[in-house]
């Protein structure tokens, strides 16, 4: 029998360190041998090579949940209420609650925007469903989706406090990520579809704690195809992914400022700045050494 996460109770892909649902660290007793299956994704193997791998293994554990419809009931419960939600304002029913219920559930996602903004809404809007099924799930099998979530909160704010430039790049980087990764998702990043930040901000928080999950990968590909092959230490990645749940919360507080693309703006400055004071720091050690 496939084992299942003790964190989400998701099933366990074969010789995964990590479980692909909710990003936890998989215990040796969880673990099932990978012989004669594909592989985790490698985060050395670049961001487009981890992108493809991530993919093939969201479509395994996508047959795995097809398989089991206990865990379609959030997905379509989400669906159906997307589709009210969009249906009630085009037939002028625009009661208060329905706009509280279209913010909490992300309804407005891909609306707005244009073609790039219906994109990044059908992606924020697929990725607010794995949050929803992480954070119901688990309940179904009597655990609790929000176990050890203080002490991920806890080294958030622990990683927000940096002394040197070398520490502060990776941060400034995460948070200039995130505004952008924002702007796209919200389509005019505006406040009705800010719930998107907030997704950003828990995802990221979790995933400090696991150090490992999609987040983590994918910050790992990228840092080793800049620098040739030389995986960053977890330390690095680590702020970059403080750094990126810091930036959804900026987000967020954006979406108040009636200005459609001011993260993105934002955010590619901050990105500049990063990359900047990580070039900066790193010449002053190269001097230092000297």
């Amino acid at each position: 029998m496939r084992k299942t996460c003790k964190s989400c109770g998701h099933q366990i892909a074969p010789g995964a360190e990590f479980c692909t649902f909710c990003g936890a660290r998989v215990t040796p007793d969880e673990r099932e041998p990978a012989a004669g299956h594909a592989q985790d994704p490698d985060p050395s193997a670049g961001p487009i090579a981890f992108l493809k791998a991530s993919i093939r293994a969201e479509a395994a554990s996508l047959k795995q949940f097809l398989k089991n419809p206990k865990q379609w009931i959030p997905v379509l419960v989400l669906s159906l209420l997307w589709l009210i939600l969009a249906i009630l304002p085009a037939l002028g029913v625009d009661f208060w609650f329905l706009r509280v219920l279209s913010f909490l559930t992300f309804a407005q996602g891909g609306m707005y925007g244009g073609v790039w903004g219906a994109v990044g809404g059908v992606i924020g809007k697929a990725v607010f469903a794995y949050f929803v099924s992480a954070l119901l799930l688990p309940l179904f099998s009597g655990k609790s989706p929000f176990k050890n979530m203080g002490k991920s909160y806890k080294a958030f704010f622990s990683g927000l406090a940096v002394q040197s430039l070398s520490a502060a790049a990776p941060l400034i980087c995460g948070i200039g990520i995130a505004l952008i990764v924002f702007n796209f998702l919200t389509g005019n990043a505006s406040m009705i579809n800010s719930m998107a930040g907030i997704v950003g901000l828990v995802l990221a928080v979790r995933s400090l704690l696991s150090k490992g999950g999609f987040f983590w990968g994918l910050l790992l590909s990228v840092a080793s195809r800049i620098s040739k092959g030389r995986i960053p230490a977890p330390l690095t990645v680590s702020r970059a992914v403080t750094g990126y749940a810091a930036g959804s919360a900026a987000g967020v507080a954006l979406s108040a400022i009636p200005v459609p693309f001011l993260p993105y703006l934002i955010g590619a400055l901050l990105l500049i700045v990063g990359i900047v004071v990580g070039i900066v720091a790193k010449s002053g050690k190269e001097a230092a050494t000297v």
